[in-house]
Protein backbone atom coordinates (compact mmCIF):
# COMPACT_ATOMS: atom_id res chain seq x y z
CA UNK A 1 0.00 0.00 0.00
CA UNK A 2 1.44 3.13 -1.03
CA UNK A 3 1.35 6.88 1.02
CA UNK A 4 -1.56 8.08 -0.88
CA UNK A 5 -3.73 4.84 -0.14
CA UNK A 6 -2.33 5.02 3.46
CA UNK A 7 -3.81 8.31 4.05
CA UNK A 8 -7.30 7.81 2.21
CA UNK A 9 -7.42 4.67 4.52
CA UNK A 10 -6.50 6.75 7.65
CA UNK A 11 -9.01 9.39 6.93
CA UNK A 12 -11.67 6.88 5.69
CA UNK A 13 -10.75 5.03 9.11
CA UNK A 14 -11.24 8.56 11.18
CA UNK A 15 -14.65 8.98 9.40
CA UNK A 16 -16.00 5.38 10.42
CA UNK A 17 -15.04 6.06 13.96
CA UNK A 18 -16.43 9.11 14.27
CA UNK A 19 -19.54 8.18 12.33
CA UNK A 20 -20.19 5.24 15.16
CA UNK A 21 -20.01 7.36 18.02
CA UNK A 22 -22.00 9.55 16.50
CA UNK A 23 -24.84 7.08 16.07
CA UNK A 24 -23.68 4.98 19.29
CA UNK A 25 -24.39 8.18 21.41
CA UNK A 26 -27.15 8.83 19.87
CA UNK A 27 -28.50 5.54 20.96
CA UNK A 28 -27.01 5.92 24.17
CA UNK A 29 -28.71 9.18 24.98
CA UNK A 30 -32.53 7.80 23.35
CA UNK A 31 -32.56 4.52 25.05
CA UNK A 32 -30.01 3.78 27.03
CA UNK A 33 -29.53 6.36 29.74
CA UNK A 34 -32.02 7.39 31.57
CA UNK A 35 -34.02 10.32 31.39
CA UNK A 36 -33.74 11.89 35.25
CA UNK A 37 -29.94 11.54 34.70
CA UNK A 38 -29.57 15.44 32.52
CA UNK A 39 -26.18 16.28 33.46
CA UNK A 40 -24.85 12.65 31.28
CA UNK A 41 -27.37 13.13 29.06
CA UNK A 42 -26.26 16.28 28.05
CA UNK A 43 -22.62 15.18 27.90
CA UNK A 44 -23.60 12.89 25.24
CA UNK A 45 -25.24 15.22 23.04
CA UNK A 46 -21.93 17.49 23.18
CA UNK A 47 -20.38 14.50 22.26
CA UNK A 48 -22.66 13.54 19.72
CA UNK A 49 -21.99 17.48 17.83
CA UNK A 50 -18.15 17.10 18.09
CA UNK A 51 -18.31 13.25 16.27
CA UNK A 52 -20.49 14.75 13.48
CA UNK A 53 -18.31 17.82 13.29
CA UNK A 54 -15.24 15.59 12.65
CA UNK A 55 -17.06 13.24 10.78
CA UNK A 56 -17.61 16.32 8.39
CA UNK A 57 -13.95 17.02 8.32
CA UNK A 58 -13.08 13.34 7.51
CA UNK A 59 -15.82 13.63 4.54
CA UNK A 60 -13.99 16.52 3.00
CA UNK A 61 -10.80 15.42 3.63
CA UNK A 62 -11.68 11.75 1.72
CA UNK A 63 -13.35 14.15 -1.36
CA UNK A 64 -9.72 15.83 -1.39
CA UNK A 65 -7.60 12.55 -1.14
CA UNK A 66 -10.04 10.68 -3.93
CA UNK A 67 -10.00 13.28 -6.55
CA UNK A 68 -5.85 13.41 -5.96
CA UNK A 69 -6.10 9.34 -6.80
CA UNK A 70 -8.63 9.98 -9.59
CA UNK A 71 -6.84 12.87 -11.52
CA UNK A 72 -3.13 11.36 -10.61
CA UNK A 73 -2.01 14.75 -10.00
CA UNK A 74 0.16 16.80 -7.72
CA UNK A 75 -2.25 18.22 -4.41
CA UNK A 76 -2.19 21.56 -5.42
CA UNK A 77 -3.52 20.88 -9.16
CA UNK A 78 -6.20 18.09 -7.60
CA UNK A 79 -8.37 20.65 -6.20
CA UNK A 80 -8.90 22.15 -9.33
CA UNK A 81 -10.24 18.93 -10.49
CA UNK A 82 -13.10 18.94 -7.06
CA UNK A 83 -15.52 20.59 -8.99
CA UNK A 84 -15.80 18.05 -11.81
CA UNK A 85 -15.45 15.02 -9.55
CA UNK A 86 -18.09 16.19 -7.73
CA UNK A 87 -20.79 16.67 -10.91
CA UNK A 88 -19.41 14.00 -12.75
CA UNK A 89 -18.51 10.89 -10.95
CA UNK A 90 -20.43 8.15 -8.78
CA UNK A 91 -18.46 9.12 -5.68
CA UNK A 92 -19.24 13.16 -6.21
CA UNK A 93 -23.07 12.10 -6.25
CA UNK A 94 -22.81 10.29 -2.86
CA UNK A 95 -20.30 12.80 -1.90
CA UNK A 96 -23.20 15.72 -2.24
CA UNK A 97 -26.14 13.79 -0.73
CA UNK A 98 -23.49 12.68 2.48
CA UNK A 99 -22.92 16.69 3.04
CA UNK A 100 -26.46 17.45 2.98
CA UNK A 101 -26.84 15.00 5.26
CA UNK A 102 -24.21 16.05 7.32
CA UNK A 103 -25.15 19.74 7.74
CA UNK A 104 -28.41 18.50 9.04
CA UNK A 105 -27.60 16.35 11.42
CA UNK A 106 -25.33 18.98 12.83
CA UNK A 107 -28.16 21.12 13.31
CA UNK A 108 -30.32 18.88 14.59
CA UNK A 109 -27.22 17.73 17.13
CA UNK A 110 -27.69 21.21 18.97
CA UNK A 111 -31.64 20.64 19.60
CA UNK A 112 -33.33 19.55 22.97
CA UNK A 113 -36.15 17.69 21.73
CA UNK A 114 -36.24 14.42 21.88
CA UNK A 115 -38.21 13.96 18.25
CA UNK A 116 -35.62 16.03 16.55
CA UNK A 117 -32.54 14.15 18.12
CA UNK A 118 -34.35 10.75 16.76
CA UNK A 119 -34.72 12.38 13.31
CA UNK A 120 -30.88 12.73 14.10
CA UNK A 121 -30.44 9.70 14.48
CA UNK A 122 -32.83 8.79 11.74
CA UNK A 123 -29.96 10.90 9.46
CA UNK A 124 -26.40 9.50 10.61
CA UNK A 125 -28.30 6.37 10.12
CA UNK A 126 -28.75 7.23 6.39
CA UNK A 127 -25.18 8.58 6.26
CA UNK A 128 -24.05 4.92 6.94
CA UNK A 129 -25.61 3.90 3.29
CA UNK A 130 -23.22 6.60 1.81
CA UNK A 131 -20.19 4.30 3.09
CA UNK A 132 -22.20 1.40 1.92
CA UNK A 133 -22.50 3.29 -1.74
CA UNK A 134 -18.83 4.14 -2.05
CA UNK A 135 -17.46 0.89 -0.96
CA UNK A 136 -17.27 -2.87 -2.13
CA UNK A 137 -20.65 -3.40 -2.17
CA UNK A 138 -21.64 -0.97 -4.77
CA UNK A 139 -19.76 -3.28 -7.39
CA UNK A 140 -22.84 -4.91 -7.79
CA UNK A 141 -25.12 -2.04 -8.37
CA UNK A 142 -26.65 0.74 -5.77
CA UNK A 143 -29.92 -0.61 -5.48
CA UNK A 144 -29.34 -4.11 -4.54
CA UNK A 145 -29.22 -6.89 -1.83
CA UNK A 146 -25.54 -6.51 -1.09
CA UNK A 147 -25.71 -2.93 -0.19
CA UNK A 148 -28.59 -3.66 2.18
CA UNK A 149 -26.21 -6.46 3.69
CA UNK A 150 -23.86 -3.85 4.34
CA UNK A 151 -25.65 -1.02 5.48
CA UNK A 152 -27.29 -3.64 8.02
CA UNK A 153 -23.48 -4.78 8.98
CA UNK A 154 -22.77 -1.02 9.23
CA UNK A 155 -25.72 0.08 11.47
CA UNK A 156 -25.20 -2.91 13.74
CA UNK A 157 -21.70 -2.51 14.01
CA UNK A 158 -22.07 1.70 14.79
CA UNK A 159 -24.25 1.31 17.36
CA UNK A 160 -22.68 -1.86 19.72
CA UNK A 161 -18.71 0.26 18.72
CA UNK A 162 -20.13 3.48 18.96
CA UNK A 163 -21.51 2.80 22.19
CA UNK A 164 -18.72 1.06 23.45
CA UNK A 165 -17.02 4.52 22.42
CA UNK A 166 -19.89 7.00 24.81
CA UNK A 167 -19.51 4.87 27.57
CA UNK A 168 -15.77 4.67 27.76
CA UNK A 169 -14.94 8.28 27.07
CA UNK A 170 -18.17 10.10 27.98
CA UNK A 171 -20.91 8.07 31.12
CA UNK A 172 -17.55 5.73 32.72
CA UNK A 173 -14.81 8.38 32.27
CA UNK A 174 -16.86 10.17 35.61
CA UNK A 175 -18.42 7.35 37.17
CA UNK A 176 -18.80 8.04 40.59
CA UNK A 177 -21.00 10.98 39.25
CA UNK A 178 -23.67 8.22 37.91
CA UNK A 179 -25.59 6.04 40.97
CA UNK A 180 -24.86 2.57 41.03
CA UNK A 181 -28.12 1.57 40.19
CA UNK A 182 -28.40 3.91 37.40
CA UNK A 183 -25.18 2.35 36.28
CA UNK A 184 -26.22 -0.95 36.63
CA UNK A 185 -29.68 0.00 34.35
CA UNK A 186 -27.33 1.66 31.81
CA UNK A 187 -24.86 -1.20 31.64
CA UNK A 188 -27.70 -4.15 31.48
CA UNK A 189 -29.68 -2.26 28.73
CA UNK A 190 -26.67 -1.76 27.06
CA UNK A 191 -25.31 -5.20 27.23
CA UNK A 192 -29.00 -6.53 25.63
CA UNK A 193 -28.64 -4.04 22.71
CA UNK A 194 -24.91 -5.07 21.89
CA UNK A 195 -25.69 -8.50 21.90
CA UNK A 196 -28.56 -8.31 19.19
CA UNK A 197 -26.04 -6.04 17.40
CA UNK A 198 -23.56 -8.73 17.54
CA UNK A 199 -26.05 -11.30 15.93
CA UNK A 200 -26.91 -8.94 13.25
CA UNK A 201 -22.86 -8.40 12.70
CA UNK A 202 -22.70 -12.21 12.53
CA UNK A 203 -24.81 -12.91 9.71
CA UNK A 204 -24.08 -10.13 7.72
CA UNK A 205 -20.49 -9.94 8.18
CA UNK A 206 -20.77 -13.95 7.21
CA UNK A 207 -22.70 -12.60 3.81
CA UNK A 208 -19.89 -9.71 3.27
CA UNK A 209 -16.80 -11.97 3.61
CA UNK A 210 -18.59 -14.54 1.16
CA UNK A 211 -18.96 -12.03 -1.32
CA UNK A 212 -15.76 -10.46 -1.36
CA UNK A 213 -13.98 -13.74 -1.27
CA UNK A 214 -15.83 -16.30 -3.32
CA UNK A 215 -13.55 -19.00 -2.13
CA UNK A 216 -12.83 -19.56 1.15
CA UNK A 217 -9.07 -20.53 0.54
CA UNK A 218 -8.73 -17.11 -0.32
CA UNK A 219 -8.93 -15.79 3.05
CA UNK A 220 -5.62 -17.31 3.95
CA UNK A 221 -3.98 -16.63 -0.04
CA UNK A 222 -4.94 -13.52 -0.93
CA UNK A 223 -3.74 -9.95 1.09
CA UNK A 224 -7.39 -8.91 1.38
CA UNK A 225 -8.22 -12.35 3.01
CA UNK A 226 -5.13 -12.18 5.50
CA UNK A 227 -6.46 -8.49 6.61
CA UNK A 228 -9.79 -10.17 7.14
CA UNK A 229 -8.61 -13.31 9.23
CA UNK A 230 -6.88 -10.12 11.49
CA UNK A 231 -10.19 -8.48 11.69
CA UNK A 232 -11.79 -11.77 12.99
CA UNK A 233 -9.47 -12.23 15.44
CA UNK A 234 -9.98 -8.94 16.80
CA UNK A 235 -13.17 -9.41 16.95
CA UNK A 236 -13.28 -12.36 18.46
CA UNK A 237 -11.29 -10.86 21.60
CA UNK A 238 -14.07 -7.95 21.73
CA UNK A 239 -17.14 -10.44 21.50
CA UNK A 240 -14.84 -12.54 24.49
CA UNK A 241 -14.04 -9.09 26.82
CA UNK A 242 -18.30 -8.33 25.90
CA UNK A 243 -19.16 -12.05 27.81
CA UNK A 244 -17.11 -11.18 30.65
CA UNK A 245 -19.09 -7.71 30.85
CA UNK A 246 -22.27 -9.14 30.66
CA UNK A 247 -22.21 -12.33 32.55
CA UNK A 248 -19.06 -11.62 35.47
CA UNK A 249 -19.38 -7.67 35.94
CA UNK A 250 -22.65 -6.04 35.35
CA UNK A 251 -24.55 -9.03 38.07
CA UNK A 252 -22.03 -7.63 40.60
CA UNK A 253 -23.80 -4.21 39.84
CA UNK A 254 -27.08 -5.37 40.79
CA UNK A 255 -28.60 -7.60 43.64
CA UNK A 256 -29.25 -10.15 41.56
CA UNK A 257 -25.87 -11.79 41.26
CA UNK A 258 -26.42 -14.52 39.22
CA UNK A 259 -25.78 -15.24 35.31
CA UNK A 260 -28.64 -16.60 34.33
CA UNK A 261 -29.73 -17.87 31.06
CA UNK A 262 -28.79 -20.24 28.01
CA UNK A 263 -25.92 -17.89 27.18
CA UNK A 264 -24.94 -17.35 30.96
CA UNK A 265 -24.27 -21.19 31.64
CA UNK A 266 -22.53 -21.27 27.96
CA UNK A 267 -20.01 -18.53 28.98
CA UNK A 268 -19.39 -20.91 32.49
CA UNK A 269 -18.50 -23.65 30.51
CA UNK A 270 -16.11 -22.24 28.18
CA UNK A 271 -14.56 -20.61 30.28
CA UNK A 272 -14.19 -23.13 32.38
CA UNK A 273 -12.72 -25.02 29.77
CA UNK A 274 -10.38 -22.21 28.42
CA UNK A 275 -8.67 -21.58 32.01
CA UNK A 276 -9.30 -24.91 33.87
CA UNK A 277 -10.93 -23.31 36.75
CA UNK A 278 -12.46 -20.59 38.25
CA UNK A 279 -11.37 -17.70 38.43
CA UNK A 280 -10.37 -16.18 41.57
CA UNK A 281 -13.41 -13.62 43.19
CA UNK A 282 -12.48 -9.88 42.61
CA UNK A 283 -12.23 -7.71 44.98
CA UNK A 284 -12.18 -4.75 42.83
CA UNK A 285 -15.68 -2.70 42.95
CA UNK A 286 -17.96 -3.86 39.88
CA UNK A 287 -17.87 -0.01 38.64
CA UNK A 288 -14.25 0.10 38.05
CA UNK A 289 -13.64 -3.05 37.05
CA UNK A 290 -16.54 -2.17 34.14
CA UNK A 291 -14.89 1.17 33.30
CA UNK A 292 -11.51 -1.29 32.59
CA UNK A 293 -13.36 -3.72 30.62
CA UNK A 294 -15.56 -1.21 28.53
CA UNK A 295 -12.24 0.82 28.14
CA UNK A 296 -10.78 -2.13 27.00
CA UNK A 297 -13.78 -3.25 24.59
CA UNK A 298 -13.29 0.18 22.95
CA UNK A 299 -9.37 -0.19 22.16
CA UNK A 300 -10.73 -3.55 20.80
CA UNK A 301 -13.17 -1.49 18.13
CA UNK A 302 -10.52 0.67 17.57
CA UNK A 303 -8.08 -2.34 15.73
CA UNK A 304 -11.45 -3.24 14.22
CA UNK A 305 -11.63 -0.22 12.57
CA UNK A 306 -8.66 -0.12 11.39
CA UNK A 307 -8.68 -3.57 9.51
CA UNK A 308 -12.32 -2.26 8.10
CA UNK A 309 -10.40 0.99 6.95
CA UNK A 310 -7.35 -1.23 5.44
CA UNK A 311 -10.34 -3.42 3.67
CA UNK A 312 -11.50 -0.72 2.04
CA UNK A 313 -8.14 0.36 0.46
CA UNK A 314 -7.70 -2.80 -0.72
CA UNK A 315 -8.62 -5.02 -3.75
CA UNK A 316 -11.11 -7.54 -2.90
CA UNK A 317 -10.16 -11.27 -2.94
CA UNK A 318 -12.45 -12.22 -5.31
CA UNK A 319 -10.56 -9.75 -8.09
CA UNK A 320 -6.96 -10.56 -7.00
CA UNK A 321 -6.67 -14.06 -8.10
CA UNK A 322 -8.38 -12.64 -11.21
CA UNK A 323 -8.79 -16.73 -12.55
CA UNK A 324 -11.16 -17.58 -15.43
CA UNK A 325 -12.35 -20.57 -15.90
CA UNK A 326 -12.85 -22.75 -18.90
CA UNK A 327 -16.84 -22.77 -20.71
CA UNK A 328 -17.94 -25.17 -22.20
CA UNK A 329 -19.70 -23.84 -24.50
CA UNK A 330 -16.54 -23.06 -26.87
CA UNK A 331 -14.70 -25.75 -28.91
CA UNK A 332 -10.68 -24.91 -27.16
CA UNK A 333 -8.88 -23.46 -30.42
CA UNK A 334 -5.30 -25.98 -30.11
CA UNK A 335 -2.06 -24.81 -31.51
CA UNK A 336 -1.42 -24.29 -35.12
CA UNK A 337 0.87 -26.15 -37.15
CA UNK A 338 4.37 -25.44 -37.88
CA UNK A 339 5.23 -25.12 -34.30
CA UNK A 340 5.65 -21.06 -34.26
CA UNK A 341 2.46 -20.63 -31.74
CA UNK A 342 2.20 -19.45 -28.36
CA UNK A 343 0.15 -21.24 -26.15
CA UNK A 344 -3.19 -19.19 -25.12
CA UNK A 345 -2.82 -16.17 -23.80
CA UNK A 346 0.78 -15.54 -23.51
CA UNK A 347 1.25 -13.72 -27.75
CA UNK A 348 3.04 -10.72 -26.36
CA UNK A 349 1.83 -7.57 -28.57
CA UNK A 350 4.17 -4.30 -29.42
CA UNK A 351 4.28 -1.28 -27.33
CA UNK A 352 0.97 1.22 -27.92
CA UNK A 353 0.01 4.06 -26.63
CA UNK A 354 -1.58 4.34 -23.41
CA UNK A 355 -3.17 7.90 -23.68
CA UNK A 356 -4.78 6.76 -26.81
CA UNK A 357 -6.21 3.68 -25.51
CA UNK A 358 -7.30 5.56 -22.59
CA UNK A 359 -9.24 7.83 -25.02
CA UNK A 360 -10.54 4.09 -26.88
CA UNK A 361 -11.78 2.87 -23.29
CA UNK A 362 -13.87 6.04 -23.04
CA UNK A 363 -15.45 6.02 -26.59
CA UNK A 364 -15.94 2.34 -26.00
CA UNK A 365 -17.71 2.67 -22.73
CA UNK A 366 -15.98 0.23 -21.55
CA UNK A 367 -16.50 1.83 -17.90
CA UNK A 368 -20.37 1.20 -17.90
CA UNK A 369 -18.71 -2.28 -16.39
CA UNK A 370 -15.54 -2.56 -15.31
CA UNK A 371 -13.78 -0.06 -12.34
CA UNK A 372 -10.28 0.89 -13.18
CA UNK A 373 -9.11 1.89 -10.10
CA UNK A 374 -8.43 5.55 -9.15
CA UNK A 375 -9.08 6.56 -12.98
CA UNK A 376 -11.71 9.87 -13.55
CA UNK A 377 -14.30 7.88 -15.10
CA UNK A 378 -18.23 7.44 -14.27
CA UNK A 379 -18.71 4.68 -12.04
CA UNK A 380 -20.10 1.24 -13.73
CA UNK A 381 -24.06 0.86 -13.98
CA UNK A 382 -24.07 -3.18 -14.86
CA UNK A 383 -21.92 -5.82 -13.19
CA UNK A 384 -18.22 -6.31 -14.83
CA UNK A 385 -14.92 -7.23 -12.83
CA UNK A 386 -13.20 -4.37 -11.54
CA UNK A 387 -9.74 -4.10 -13.68
CA UNK A 388 -7.28 -2.28 -11.01
CA UNK A 389 -4.09 -4.30 -11.24
CA UNK A 390 -5.26 -5.83 -14.43
CA UNK A 391 -2.00 -4.29 -15.79
CA UNK A 392 -0.26 -7.17 -13.84
CA UNK A 393 -1.53 -9.84 -15.80
CA UNK A 394 0.28 -10.79 -19.32
CA UNK A 395 -0.92 -8.53 -22.32
CA UNK A 396 -1.46 -11.56 -23.97
CA UNK A 397 -4.14 -12.42 -21.61
CA UNK A 398 -5.85 -8.63 -22.27
CA UNK A 399 -5.60 -9.24 -25.81
CA UNK A 400 -7.81 -13.04 -25.58
CA UNK A 401 -10.15 -11.14 -22.87
CA UNK A 402 -10.98 -8.21 -25.49
CA UNK A 403 -11.01 -10.16 -28.41
CA UNK A 404 -12.56 -13.68 -27.41
CA UNK A 405 -14.36 -13.22 -24.28
CA UNK A 406 -15.80 -17.06 -24.12
CA UNK A 407 -12.61 -18.55 -24.29
CA UNK A 408 -12.14 -18.51 -20.89
CA UNK A 409 -15.23 -16.58 -18.92
CA UNK A 410 -14.80 -14.81 -15.22
CA UNK A 411 -16.63 -16.24 -12.63
CA UNK A 412 -18.69 -13.56 -11.23
CA UNK A 413 -22.09 -12.35 -10.30
CA UNK A 414 -23.85 -11.51 -13.31
CA UNK A 415 -20.58 -11.78 -15.83
CA UNK A 416 -22.74 -14.54 -18.12
CA UNK A 417 -26.03 -14.74 -19.87
CA UNK A 418 -28.70 -17.28 -19.28
CA UNK A 419 -26.67 -19.20 -21.86
CA UNK A 420 -23.54 -19.12 -19.78
CA UNK A 421 -21.85 -16.60 -22.22
CA UNK A 422 -19.75 -14.03 -21.45
CA UNK A 423 -21.83 -10.78 -21.48
CA UNK A 424 -18.82 -8.99 -22.97
CA UNK A 425 -19.50 -6.99 -26.15
CA UNK A 426 -18.04 -8.53 -29.58
CA UNK A 427 -15.26 -5.87 -30.27
CA UNK A 428 -14.26 -7.58 -33.87
CA UNK A 429 -15.51 -5.06 -35.74
CA UNK A 430 -14.99 -2.17 -34.15
CA UNK A 431 -11.57 -2.52 -33.25
CA UNK A 432 -8.43 -2.32 -35.65
CA UNK A 433 -5.21 -4.02 -34.32
CA UNK A 434 -3.18 -0.54 -34.03
CA UNK A 435 -6.96 0.30 -31.71
CA UNK A 436 -6.50 -3.18 -29.93
CA UNK A 437 -2.45 -2.59 -29.13
CA UNK A 438 -3.54 0.76 -27.52
CA UNK A 439 -6.09 -0.59 -25.98
CA UNK A 440 -4.08 -3.51 -24.03
CA UNK A 441 -1.11 -0.67 -23.21
CA UNK A 442 -3.77 1.55 -21.13
CA UNK A 443 -5.20 -1.68 -19.46
CA UNK A 444 -1.38 -2.80 -18.76
CA UNK A 445 -0.71 0.71 -16.87
CA UNK A 446 -3.62 0.42 -14.36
Amino acid sequence: MDLQSLLAGLIHGLGLVSLSAAIGGLVLELLVVPAELTILRARLQRWITVCLAVLTLTTLGELVIRTQMMSREPFVVAIIALPDVVKHTHFGAIFTVRCAGLALAVLLSLARSAALRFFCLLITVGITLTTSLTGHAADWGDLTFNIAIDWAHGVAAAVWTGGLFGLALVILRRGPLVPALSLALIARRFSRLAAVCLIAVVLTGICNAWWQLGEVSRLWNTSYGRVLLVKLLVVGGLVWLGAINRYVIIPRLSVDRGSRGIGGRLFRILRLAIFGSRSRANSEPASSQLSEYVAWEALFALAVFACTAALSEATPARHTAFERKPTSHVTPVGPRSGGGASSIGTVTPPSGDPARGRTLFVKLRCFTCHTVGAELVPAPSQPGPDLAGVGRRHPGYLVESIMNPNAMILDGPGYTDSRGLSIMPDYRDKLTVGDLIDLVAYLGSL
